[in-house]
């Protein structure tokens, strides 16, 4: 399976190279077939080289990150809980700094 930087390393070079949306396209599906990325990314990833974004990675998404992916504060709620097992939703916020949908979330998970 072509991943998403080869292939964007492709949208780039033929982009450099002069061929339009629909070329760049058409070449690739006739090379790496099923595998190609799809007209529509194409498209986008051809506007951002036009706009001299030549970067091939995304670029940072908005948004809290996953609470998974913090597991420190996974921990911390845990520890509240542990030393109190009647804590509440207040306490956990004020001692984590935590959102009262993000602080619930990490307590019913």
């Amino acid at each position: 399976m072509m991943n998403k930087i080869e292939a964007r390393s492709v949208i780039k070079f033929l982009h450099l190279k002069g061929n339009n949306t629909c070329q760049i396209h058409d070449e690739m599906k006739a090379v790496y077939g099923d595998e190609s990325p799809s007209y529509d990314t194409v498209v986008r990833w051809k506007m951002n080289f036009q706009s001299d974004h030549m970067s091939l990675t995304d670029e940072p998404q908005a948004g809290s990150p996953s609470i998974k992916d913090d597991l420190a504060m996974v921990k911390k709620v845990e520890a509240i809980s542990l030393d109190d097992r009647r804590s509440t939703m207040e306490r956990v916020m004020t001692e984590t700094g935590l959102s009262y949908g993000t602080a619930w979330r990490i307590i019913h998970e």
